[in-house]
């Protein structure tokens, strides 16, 4: 009797760790009654947001990071970097997610083409329409998640914010899936000297010669503040200042071009945290260089 015990208590065990959290296909859950502190996203929902034959669909997805309870919630959508040829949406989240949905708001991660021949082989202008495909997407789809299409902000660090400063302030991307850049309630492009790439260092310039060099005029076509004009819509944003005196110029000279047409727009003093700090910084404990200026910002933005 001892021994049938036994077997029957490993065999409920194995069951149970089957069918634990780490599973890949959780079992559904019953509702939990609302609380003060928002549900922290578990796991995303993994979306493709546009389809394009012969190109991993991995790379034309979004992850969604909704708090259980999401209503009528805020958006923060986050574009990694990587140099245009690397990186993916997954990469330094954890603090991100936490941060954002215990506010109440969803978080959505963003893939897009990159410059590898394994990758999707990206030239210019793919990785900025595939980012505004992904903008439409939420824009149309993300009140079904529990968002608000209304409320949406488009954060980019590294090449993502360069591509995050060009979908922004250029029309053309946006237009492109039917929305103007009022379908942005704000923007946050942090860290890159791409704002102005014919002031930027030689160690920049390989990075967009491999990602954009296909337009000849990309220098002038893909350098936000140059496409800065008043009163076509660009959102309110933010950025930060870092790095070397050549970078710090560029990314304050971006944040005085759009001040200078009329659009509100907060620099953040970074000049404490290496490039990959201003990333990983969002979010983490203690943290008051990025996480409260970014939080402050996007309540701002977020207010109804």
């Amino acid at each position: 009797m001892k021994k049938h015990l036994f077997l029957l208590m490993l065999l409920l065990a194995s069951l149970a760790c089957r069918f634990s959290a780490s599973d890949s296909t959780p079992a559904p859950v019953s509702p939990t009654p609302a609380s003060s502190t928002p549900t922290v996203s578990p796991l995303p929902t993994t979306i493709a947001y546009k389809t394009i034959p012969g190109i991993d669909p991995d790379l034309l997805s979004l992850d969604i990071h909704a708090p259980a309870d999401a209503q009528n919630a805020p958006v923060v959508m986050w574009v990694h970097g990587g140099g245009y040829a690397i990186g993916d949406k997954a990469y330094q989240m954890p603090d991100k997610i936490t941060l954002f949905n215990t506010q109440g708001w969803i978080l959505v991660s963003v893939n897009y083409r990159l410059s590898d021949p394994e990758k999707g082989a990206a030239q210019y202008p793919d990785h900025f329409l595939d980012v505004a495909a992904a903008v439409a997407w939420v824009h149309e789809n993300i009140a079904a998640y529990g968002g608000d299409p209304n409320r949406i902000a488009l954060l980019g660090h590294s090449a993502g914010a360069d591509i995050v400063s060009n979908v922004a302030v250029n029309p053309i991307y946006l237009k492109e899936y039917g929305l103007e850049l009022s379908a942005l309630t704000c923007a946050a492009p942090l860290d890159t000297a791409g704002f102005d790439k014919a002031k930027a260092g030689d160690s920049e310039q390989e990075q967009w010669v491999n990602a954009l060099g296909n337009n000849p005029n990309y220098i002038a076509e893909t350098s936000a503040a140059l496409l800065i004009r008043p009163n076509i819509g660009i959102p309110p944003m933010l950025g930060v200042t870092r790095g070397n005196e050549r970078r710090q110029q560029i990314e304050t000279e971006f944040i005085a071009a759009l001040q200078a047409a009329g659009i509100p727009a907060t620099l953040v003093d970074a000049a404490s945290l290496t490039h990959n700090e201003v990333n990983s910084q969002i979010g983490a404990p203690g943290d008051t260089v990025m996480t409260t200026p970014l939080m402050d910002f996007l309540k701002r933005c977020f207010v109804q």
